[in-house]
């Protein structure tokens, strides 16, 4: 970590303590009478003026307490604050961040007055993020009416054993979100879309206790902002990257503010700092690039619960300062459990904890992943961290190519037939092979691996009402609604889906993975058996899709597993009994036709390039074999590989010299 004071030492100093007063437990406070706060429960810049600058002048101007100096940090920017940097202090110091206070966006969205007229005492808040990075910004209301209406439909999926829909009572823009109100019951649903995508953009939903209410700022609102602003920028360590909140409460200016009147006051006024500290990054970009280090030395912290904003703030925070605190053990912690994923460096001296749980810091290890050191020890390096996430990964099922164990060609004379009339006569082909028990479903994988050179995948708008990927639908009425049970049913949604041509399997076989295997234990439609022998099929590959909605074309990859069962009297020779399509970003299939061993006159070629590339990077033969295999043997492409992957492969892929 850098420095916590205001001048920069060398080495690493034990947690420092104010000089000048002695904290108090239980949080960053000072004792004295509450100050009302304003509607997003943050900072009291609503009050009236009089009231404010009595508070402020009641407070002694003697007060002049500094910072400790604390533990000195590498130079993490030798050639200066970064360009981000630069415009983090330039915004804080002239005061044009982007607004915290509020801003109540009354404009019309086509959904009625009262969703801002209601009254607010029965309803609870959340606040909703990312709608002015979505595509959807860019329309007339500013994409608020699509935000709301995708809510409400998406929560309702969630719904069992109850006739009604969500409905979000009161909306309205403050800064950079969104905050709406409903009712506990449907609030319960709504906060379940946290991180769900709306239009290209992942949502940040999280609940609120109150919600800005003012449109325009006070002038004592004003001044509040561009002292706080002034605060920060004192605070802030560009060439380190490093934002100092350590002696919250010794400091002279919040003091006289009456910033620490209060444990609540306290807690509030630090959330106010957050927020006006992320108001001025436009992406998590540059955050992340501004800020990789923060210090919360010395506040009398005793629960994380007091600072929990900063893991949501900054969760890409590499660097963090605790020390000199009140954390005596482990569950302390907890609200952060998760959290700082790319946490790497951690100092927790001059905690309780140190003494009362001498097993705390292998606790540390297991809930941050990339931790390396705490209190300036290293614990494992960057290798261990990523052997343990090569281990936990889970392994690859070995691939033996196509088994296709076919009964009576039943199963190749369906697939024959099946994606061509699929592209050109689903009615009749939904006719003759489904009945009223047959099932089908199609889903939609958008974390699939694709070819890094493929164009962006197509949008998934015609598939999100059907897609039944039962890792996003986790409720069970959703479930069975997108699970379609009939051949008239089935007909319809087949009807909804965009056009799509497949290759023809006889000239394009390499095109296609396919398994059949017999499946006995199949239900007899006739009644007759207890169970009849059957086929399952499993097929991959990709087919073109023309969307007429936006008349444009593009490929995509699938893979569609059925169920073939003896038909029903009079319904010909077979049916299917489940059909389950799955869709994917377009990515190319292994040619599982070509033979797997190099031929004989390549096969002296390969040992070499094995041999060469083994010598240059000093992997193992079996490990260049394996990464000249992944590249089609292009050596290029295997040395390119290797360096991007080097950091993650296991300590046996290199060669161990003897000394």
């Amino acid at each position: 970590m850098a420095p916590r004071g205001r001048g920069t030492t060398t080495g690493r100093d034990s947690a420092m303590k104010s000089k000048s007063s002695k904290p108090s437990r239980g949080g960053i406070q000072k004792r004295g009478r509450a100050k009302r706060t304003d509607g997003d429960g943050d900072l009291d810049m609503d009050g009236n003026a009089t009231r404010a600058k009595k508070a402020a002048t009641s407070t002694s101007s003697t007060t002049t307490k500094t910072r400790s100096a604390t533990r000195a940090t590498v130079n993490l920017n030798p050639k200066g604050p970064s360009r981000t940097a630069q415009n983090v202090l330039k915004h804080l110091s002239n005061g044009t961040a982007g607004a915290l206070s509020s801003r109540v966006s009354a404009a019309s969205s086509g959904r009625g007055k009262t969703r801002q007229q209601h009254n607010t005492a029965n309803l609870s808040f959340l606040r909703v993020g990312g709608l002015k990075q979505s595509k959807a910004a860019g329309n007339p209301d500013g994409g608020l009416n699509d935000l709301l209406a995708f809510l409400e439909r998406k929560a309702a999926s969630f719904l069992t054993g109850r006739k009604k829909n969500i409905a979000i009572k009161k909306s309205h823009y403050v800064g950079d979100y969104v905050y709406i109100g409903a009712n506990e019951e449907d609030t319960e649903e709504l906060v379940k879309l946290n991180s769900f995508t709306f239009a290209g953009t992942p949502l940040e939903i999280t609940r609120v206790d109150e919600v800005p209410e003012n449109s325009i700022e006070s002038e004592y609102t004003q001044d509040l902002r561009a002292r706080l602003q002034g605060i920060l920028s004192q605070r802030y360590d560009g060439v380190n990257k490093l934002l100092k909140l350590d002696f919250l409460a010794s400091d002279a200016e919040l003091v006289n503010l009456g910033m620490f009147e209060s444990p609540v006051r306290a807690q509030k006024t630090f959330k106010g700092l957050m927020a006006i500290c992320d108001s001025l990054f436009k992406t998590a970009k540059e955050k992340r690039e501004a800020i990789e280090s923060i210090s919360l030395a010395s506040n009398n912290i005793d629960n994380v619960t007091q600072v929990e904003v900063v893991a949501t703030t900054f969760p890409q925070l590499k660097n963090l300062d605790m020390s000199g605190n009140h954390i005596s053990n482990m569950q302390a912690l907890e609200r952060w459990k998760g959290k700082f994923r790319h946490l790497e460096t951690l100092f927790m001296s001059g905690n309780p904890i140190e003494t009362a749980d001498p097993s705390y810091q292998a606790t540390l290890l297991e809930w941050f992943p990339k931790l390396q050191a705490v209190n300036g020890n290293q614990l494992r390096t960057p290798e261990q961290i990523a052997e343990i996430e090569a281990a936990s990964r889970p392994k690859p099922i070995p691939q033996n190519g196509p088994d296709f164990r076919d009964v009576g060609g039943v199963g190749e004379n369906f697939l024959l037939e099946f994606f061509a009339r699929f592209d050109n006569d689903r009615v009749g082909l939904a006719t003759q092979y489904y009945d009223e028990d047959s099932q089908f479903s199609v889903s939609i994988d958008n974390n699939s691996v694709r070819d890094a050179d493929a164009p962006p995948p197509m949008a998934w708008g015609n598939y999100i009402k059907l897609s039944r990927n039962l890792t996003k639908i986790t409720h069970q009425n959703a479930r069975v609604q997108r699970l379609f049970k009939g051949v008239s049913t089935i007909g319809e949604a087949w009807k909804t889906l965009p056009l799509t041509r497949h290759p023809d399997i006889k000239q394009d076989l390499s095109k296609y993975i396919m398994d059949c295997h017999p499946m006995p234990g199949l239900v007899d439609p006739n009644g007759q058996n207890p169970g009849v022998d059957g086929l399952i099929i499993a097929v991959h590959g990709e087919f073109d899709e023309h969307n007429a909605d936006t008349n444009t074309t593009g490929k995509r990859s699938f893979s569609r597993t059925f169920i073939l069962g003896p038909a029903k009297p009079g319904r010909g020779i077979i049916r299917v009994v489940s059909d389950m399509l799955s869709l994917r970003a377009y990515s190319t299939l292994p040619n599982v036709f070509v033979p797997s061993g190099p031929e004989p006159a390549a096969a002296s070629q390969h040992q070499a390039m094995i041999a060469e590339l083994s010598k240059q990077t000093g992997m193992t033969a079996e490990y260049s074999e394996m990464c000249l295999t992944q590249v089609n043997w292009e050596f290029d492409k295997a040395v390119i590989i290797f360096n991007e992957k080097k950091s993650e492969l296991p300590p046996d892929a290199f060669v161990t010299i003897s000394t």
